[in-house]
């Protein structure tokens, strides 16, 4: 039942997130193809010059600078274009970062998921496979050249079998059959031999030309792909109107603790909307930098647009802008639940937020921290009686959570990145070049049979942890605003895109494309 804060919340302000209309679902017809260089899908024949003018024209034409002139980010706070513009409520990233401002089948099944070659052709596996077929509208097929088809087939049958292979513990085997995969695909095919592609590159080992240059356009590339994209977007607004939602009125003080800050691009908004309500801000997030876990990919794949404190001077400024009382502070996960025990207000609204495996964060986090992080934020909202616990997943984990052996958790893999592939590539229809670059610098660090194969193992020895475990937390209900809000925001009735709830308590908010589950969201709380 709403409180009495929440209900003159409503009448004040519109519970509203940006709808992100920023680019059409198939960007601007006006940018033609003719823009860009085919040079880009040859690396041999590719010059560096020719590179660096393709990506600078093609994200500079992306984001517009209209927005600029009115905005306070038009000074140098540093978030540059990526926005999260609202009618009412949550205005503050397009304040922040206004050049990223407005422009422009449900899966029911409970396996691991659905595979297919391509959308004509079905499986001729042993009835057995946990894997099924998923058969496509035949009117969206497209027409296939017959050595295409004989390609993606082979590819699709390669890799079944290196799952199986895998499984079955015959590593050597493995490693010959991904390279014959190497050997039929290029990151300029498909969705399925693009996935084919990444998966190879494992073996490799070779300095990869798209990858270095795109590397040299990173904020660009990484403000347009927030941008044009809803994973990372929808995440932050179901988090973040869940948490918004939640604030009882006698709390004075909003305590945010962020697992994973990244750029620091999901909070400007809620900085910005909580100043409007008088509330205080304390964020509070845990510091990688000065700890290498070992479990975590980053490496060159994913290097910091800014450093944590950069960051974090960059999240004061815009504060300081929008007359916002912020805090921020920065601990080891070690020393969490240490701190925050001993910092008790009882005027104080604690949030735990933990975002894992979004497409544009670009790293893999070890589940055993996220699982850390979240039974941490558990227990310190149960003994305080008071709080929030949000989980955003951008990762295939909990649909592939009852896989039976690697086989499965493999094949489970492909279906959910071939279909976040899929679903780049209709965005992108004739700039290709602008693709690659995107998928190689935010969908390639996911995608990886070695790391799968360890993602696997760590699965293996975390399951069947936490059963029986006594619910100390209550559900929190997505409103039916927010719901049909997300739904605008990723245009549901004009793309492949659909957004439901997921979960018996309808807690959770789900992202799909065609289907399948792409990002997930839930909160949960006590009060």
């Amino acid at each position: 039942m709403a409180s009495t804060y929440q209900e003159q919340f409503q009448d004040n302000y519109q519970p509203s997130w940006p709808f992100y209309n920023v680019i059409s679902s198939t960007l601007d017809p006006s940018a033609s193809a003719a823009d860009f260089s085919s040079s880009f899908t040859l690396p041999q024949s590719a010059d560096v010059d020719e590179m660096d003018l393709i990506m600078d024209h093609h994200f500079s034409s992306m984001l517009t600078a209209d927005d600029l002139a009115d905005s306070p980010a038009s000074e140098d706070d540093g978030f540059g274009m990526i926005t999260l513009s609202t009618d009412e409520l949550l205005t503050g990233l397009d304040r922040f970062d206004p050049n990223l401002s407005d422009s422009s089948q449900r899966d029911n099944n409970q396996d691991c998921g659905y595979w297919s070659p391509t959308p004509s052709i079905l499986s001729s596996e042993d009835t057995n496979s946990p894997m099924e077929v998923a058969i496509p509208n035949p009117a969206l097929d497209i027409p296939m050249e017959e050595s295409e088809l004989g390609n993606q087939i082979s590819v699709f049958h390669l890799l079944k079998a290196y799952g199986e292979a895998m499984e079955g513990g015959h590593r050597e085997l493995g490693d010959v059959i991904m390279a014959n995969v190497s050997e039929k695909v290029s990151p300029a095919g498909d969705s399925l031999e693009r996935l084919a592609f990444n998966l190879s590159q494992d073996l490799q080992k070779e300095v990869d030309y798209i990858k270095q240059e795109a590397l040299k356009n990173f904020e660009s590339a990484f403000r347009a792909f927030y941008q044009i994209f809803p994973y990372g977007r929808f995440a932050h607004f179901a988090a973040n109107s869940a948490m918004i939602e939640s604030i009882p009125a006698e709390a004075e003080t909003v305590h945010i603790v962020d697992f994973d800050v990244g750029e620091g691009v999901q909070w400007p908004p809620v900085i910005e909307a909580l100043a409007r309500l008088g509330k205080k801000v304390k964020l509070t997030v845990v510091d990688w930098e000065s700890q290498a876990t070992g479990t975590d990919q980053d490496s060159d794949w994913a290097p910091a647009m800014w450093n944590l404190e950069e960051v974090k001077r960059r999240l004061m400024d815009h504060s300081c802008r929008v007359g916002s009382n912020l805090i921020i502070e920065s601990t080891r996960i070690e020393d969490l639940a240490g701190e925050i025990r001993g910092a008790k207000r009882a005027s104080e609204w604690r949030v735990f937020n933990c975002m894992v495996g979004l497409p544009h964060m670009r790293r893999v986090r070890s589940r055993k921290l996220v699982e850390e992080f979240l039974t941490t934020a558990n227990e310190l909202v149960a003994e305080s009686g008071r709080g929030m616990v949000s989980r955003g997943d951008g990762e295939a984990w909990e649909h592939l959570n009852g896989c039976s052996g690697f086989g499965s958790f493999f094949e489970g893999n492909m279906v959910y990145y071939r279909s976040l592939l899929e679903s780049i590539e209709l965005n992108f229809p004739e700039l290709a070049e602008a693709r690659m670059a995107l998928e190689c610098l935010f969908v390639a660090p996911f995608i990886s049979s070695e790391a799968w194969f360890q993602r696997w193992v760590e699965m293996s020895e975390m399951q069947g942890k936490g059963k029986g475990r006594k619910e100390i937390m209550e559900k929190w209900r997505v409103s039916k605003e927010s719901l049909e809000e997300a739904k605008e925001m990723v245009k549901e009735s004009q793309t492949s895109y659909g957004v439901r709830t997921g979960c018996e308590s309808e807690n959770e908010m789900v992202l799909e494309w065609k289907g399948t589950p792409l990002v997930r969201v839930s909160s949960t709380w006590r009060k």
